[in-house]
């Protein structure tokens, strides 16, 4: 059994991400791991965020996104994110897991690997224009300093 870590905040529910993971079930049998690394109310991206909430599956969210007001707000929000894929993936019959972690997402994988291995890691980011994940090569850098595969899911706006 095929077991992946993804990790994601804002675009946990993006249609790419989603046919990632439907693309994965279909390969082989696999488990999930869900991360979401709890990014402060002052680093969401309204404007990516509502290009997200509009994609089929995230009727749940308010139509007029303006992000979170406070951290408390986005500690909710993404809780809200994680709770409905673990629901999502377990409704259809998928071993899945999840936690928020760390806002550093390095730092959240670190913590999370020294529990649980995986066979690969995929990363749902924000745009390249204003993913602050890809600026600073989180990416790049999960992959050499965890010895894992990274797929990275840049989300279309």
């Amino acid at each position: 059994m095929r077991r992946y870590l993804i990790v994601a905040n804002q675009t946990l529910h993006g249609p790419d991400l989603r046919e990632e993971i439907s693309e994965r079930i279909r390969a082989a049998p696999c488990s999930f791991f869900v991360l979401v690394p709890n990014t402060s109310a002052a680093h969401y991206d309204a404007v990516a965020a509502s290009a997200v909430l509009k994609q089929p599956g995230t009727w749940w969210w308010a139509t007029n996104y303006a992000g979170p007001a406070t951290d408390e707000e986005a500690t909710a929000q993404a809780r809200q994110r994680l709770d409905q894929m673990l629901a999502d993936l377990g409704g259809l019959g998928l071993s899945v897991e999840g936690e928020l972690g760390s806002p550093d997402p390095v730092e959240a994988i670190g913590k999370v690997l020294a529990d649980r291995q995986f066979d690969e890691i995929i990363v749902a980011t924000l745009p390249r224009s204003i993913s602050r994940w890809l600026a600073a090569d989180f990416p790049a850098e999960a992959e050499r300093r965890f010895g894992l595969p990274v797929t990275t899911i840049i989300m279309k706006v």
